[in-house]
């Protein structure tokens, strides 16, 4: 009841500009790859994306179900992984180049905020091999091919599936459309790099809201910037451990 309004208000609309950030970024990666979807269709997708990881543990209910939808819009698994795919990797990436910089760039907020947590904050920049292990995945269909098809081989011996011919068939020409689609992207990286900008946008966003917010309770005693260092960090240290988890 005490937090100011006017303050909250620009809260909102940075959360909605979060979410019509990565709906641009979809529109634009499918649109680069010839698939037409109509600008509010990607718009509800993001928001699909936002309110599923806000539910689920680890956020990791998100893009899931924002291939279940993108399927309902007649577009392929594995064109949509690798978007969404793309869509993480940049995400990641924005995070763990502002932790670096933390770290490297801001003796001031390192040493203030951060000299009982160094330990986790290293052990957070582990997102630097999530990230290549990812990339690695996306413009490396054949190693995508092989986890699969062995995972596939797996599930098989174990009986947790049933082993039939069609169901390798249909793995196979959907690792074809997956390859043709990361081929595409990898000789295109200019594609990449403004995904990689729109997403810089994104995450300042986000973290205006926590700016905002702070602001509303009548607290000043931190600019925007250490506000923004910090959420980098902070966001930083859960990904990884969620990931550990």
């Amino acid at each position: 009841k005490k937090a100011d309004i006017r303050y909250l208000f620009p809260a909102v609309i940075c959360v909605v500009f979060f979410i019509w950030g990565e709906s641009i970024i979809i529109h634009y990666l499918l649109y680069t790859l010839q698939i037409r979807l109509k600008k509010w269709k990607c718009f509800l997708i993001s928001s699909v994306g936002f309110f599923f990881s806000c539910i689920t543990p680890s956020a990791s209910g998100g893009q899931p179900m924002q291939m279940v939808y993108l399927k309902k819009e007649k577009i392929p698994i594995s064109v949509s992984s690798v978007v969404l795919m793309i869509v993480t990797i940049t995400y990641k990436l924005v995070l763990v180049l502002l932790g670096l910089f933390v770290l490297f760039f801001q003796p001031r907020i390192k040493d203030t905020y951060m000299q009982d947590v160094m330990p986790v904050m290293w052990l957070g920049l582990l997102n630097v091999f999530c990230v290549a292990f990812m990339l690695l995945l996306t413009f490396h269909p054949q190693l995508m091919r092989q986890i699969l098809v062995k995972g596939h081989e797996v599930l098989v011996k174990m009986h947790i599936l049933k082993k039939k011919t069609s169901r390798l068939e249909k793995l196979e020409n959907a690792m074809d459309e997956y390859q043709k689609t990361a081929e595409y992207l990898k000789n295109h990286p200019g594609v990449v790099g403004i995904v990689f900008l729109i997403t810089c946008l994104q995450r300042v966003a986000l973290f205006f809201v926590t700016y905002f917010v702070y602001r509303a309770f009548s607290l000043n005693s931190m600019n925007f910037f250490e506000v923004m260092f910090l959420q980098a960090v902070i966001s930083v240290y859960i990904s990884t451990v969620c990931m550990i988890l």
